[in-house]
């Protein structure tokens, strides 16, 4: 390597206070690229450090088997490497800004080489184009760890289109920020054969999207985690990931923030193995979308929200309608989200979860005591029990956390009490369902009406053995009754002739009772024994024709109830 800084300072103001000795002109670059100065260039490629390079290094178009590696430079012109094709271009440290023209300090579009390196570099431009531009490009790894991209009018990194064989590092300490509609960061299209690391990057946008990267293709690993910060103030949303497709996602410890719409959009989104929003995992925004959406999106693994924290001023913090997860869906471990504008704060509808449903109830009811509507769970699907499996904090999450009456979530809950073993809470879990209804549905007064009466006598058909308490409760009032009317003259024998004489004995009391509250079965105490017409023995026969109507209501309700006809009413 030709270093040309030795033991010196390298920092911006040492660049711009390098002289003439320290100066090379890009066209000598490039015609050692031509192998025109060097017919035999050195297998190690053109390696220089500590050099102010005037003017733009124009490779544009230009095929070779040398490697450019220049290091702590400074490049005032620019590099254009529009369709060149190279073995490697590696800037480390160097100071790279925009020429005279508009265009991009960086240009890479379908530029070829092994390697591509921004590491350490700082990148400063007003271009509308772009930055650093890498569209359509072909590179076997793109390292630009803990490079700096600044662009006042477009993007920082527009990558759309690239194809990187292995692995794409925009990560330990990597930054950009923009002012652009188009993204901060975009990989619309791209396709990542190795893994895409941003950790502990930050990314910032005023006018849109941090990163976006619609229908990205990454066979391993995203990792937006350890510290990655973006925040935008686009409608678009912060990072954009609509119809990617990617290994693992893992958000894990990710801060995200959106003034004005969502967070984290990825509708659409294929995740071959696991989802990672948790271990600190931060959202907030002000969308009337969503913070996070993942919206009809396809997980293979288990999606991880313990640990987050998701909120939104205008609309729902957390929006999963119609999204598979094959394995775990975890919502727990301090899981909170919180809404201020919203009717629902999740929206869980139509979501199929493959394994264990984690969702703590108890939390989220906390997080939002005074919330009517917090969750949407209508087509829910899991199997077995959610956990914690506390039936009271579900049925209170179904009946106040809900935004309407639905009969699905109730009816998937008593179906995995019942597959579990559990039908005493299954069917206490219908029993709640029928309440909510009758609350809820809008049912007409003549049928919640009814739906009180079964659910006093039966219910609402699943504890029939209410109505034959009750039918053993009018038979001990009759018994109860005769006795004590007997006893006043409300009863007496009847003589041979028809005459009433003295009273019944306690034996024909006790059988006018049960005749009045058995239906079907008689004593044939009546036959002896009968109402007199004093004030007593006509009140007696009134109460009669009352308890005889009881009875037989009842005996019929816990029939009805024991055939379930009530309940599939």
């Amino acid at each position: 390597m030709l270093d040309l800084a030795g033991e010196g300072p390298v920092d911006e103001a040492a660049m711009r206070s390098w002289g003439d000795d320290r100066t090379i002109s890009a066209s000598l670059i490039r015609e050692i690229v031509r192998g025109r100065v060097a017919g035999e260039p050195d297998p190690r490629g053109l390696r220089l450090r500590g050099a102010r390079i005037t003017g733009q290094i124009d490779l544009e178009n230009i095929t070779s088997d040398l490697a450019l590696d220049l290091r702590d430079c400074l490049l005032s012109g620019g590099l254009n490497l529009r369709n060149a094709q190279l073995l490697s271009v590696v800037l480390t440290g160097c100071r790279i800004e925009q020429s005279a023209s508009s265009g991009a300090p960086v240009d890479a579009t379908r530029f070829a080489a092994r390697v591509f390196s921004l590491a350490g570099s700082t990148v400063t431009a007003a271009s509308v184009v772009g930055a650093v531009r890498l569209a359509a490009a072909r590179v076997g790894t793109v390292d630009c760890r803990g490079a700096m991209l600044e662009n006042t009018t477009g993007p920082a990194l527009d990558a759309d289109g690239i194809q990187v064989d292995q692995s794409m590092f925009l990560h330990d300490g990597f930054a950009a920020s923009s002012a652009s509609e188009q993204g901060t960061i975009r990989l619309l299209g791209a396709h990542i054969g190795g893994q895409l690391n941003c950790s502990r990057a930050r990314l910032r946008n005023t006018t849109g999207p941090a990163l976006n990267a619609d229908n990205l293709q990454v066979k391993q690993n995203v990792m937006l985690r350890g510290g990655f910060t973006a925040a935008s103030a686009s409608e678009q949303g912060t990072i954009r990931l609509l119809g990617a497709h990617v290994g693992t996602l893992d958000c894990g410890g990710a801060h995200l923030e959106n003034t004005v719409g969502p967070a984290f959009d990825a509708d659409g989104l294929q995740a071959d193995r696991d989802v990672g929003l948790d271990d600190g995992f931060t959202a907030t925004s002000a969308s009337a979308e969503g913070t996070v959406l993942l919206t009809g999106a396809h997980i293979r693994g288990l999606l991880a929200c313990n640990g987050a924290r998701m909120g939104n001023t205008t609309g729902p913090a957390f929006v999963a309608t119609g999204l598979q997860v094959d394995q775990d869906a975890i919502f727990d471990g301090g899981f909170v989200a919180t809404s201020a504008g919203s009717p629902v704060v999740l929206m869980l509808a139509g979501m199929r979860i493959g394994a264990a449903f984690r969702f703590d109830t108890a939390s989220a009811m906390r997080a939002a005591p005074t919330h009517e509507s917090l969750i949407e769970l209508d087509g829910l699907t899991y199997p077995g029990l959610p956990r914690p499996a506390c039936l009271r904090s579900w049925l209170a999450l179904l009946r106040e956390h809900t935004p309407r009456y639905t009969s699905q979530p109730y009816q998937h809950l008593a179906a995995a009490y019942r597959a579990a073993g559990h039908d005493r809470d299954a069917r206490t879990v219908l029993i709640a369902q029928r309440r909510d209804q009758i609350q809820r549905a809008g049912l007409a007064a003549s049928e919640r009406a009814w739906g009180r009466l079964t659910g006093i006598t039966l219910g609402y058909g699943y504890q029939p053995w209410r109505a034959l308490l009750l039918l053993f409760a009018t038979l001990a009032a009759a018994v109860t009754l005769s006795i004590i009317g007997g006893n006043h003259g409300g009863l007496a024998p009847k003589s041979a002739a028809g005459t009433v004489t003295a009273s019944c004995t306690t034996i024909d009391q006790i059988g006018i009772g049960l005749d009045l509250g058995t239906p079907l079965i008689k004593t044939g105490a009546h036959e002896g024994c009968q109402s007199t017409h004093t004030p007593i023995g006509q009140t007696l026969t009134v109460i009669g024709w009352v308890l005889q109507l009881l009875a037989w209501t009842f005996a019929t309700l816990f029939i009805a109830g024991f055939t379930s006809a009530v309940r599939k009413i």
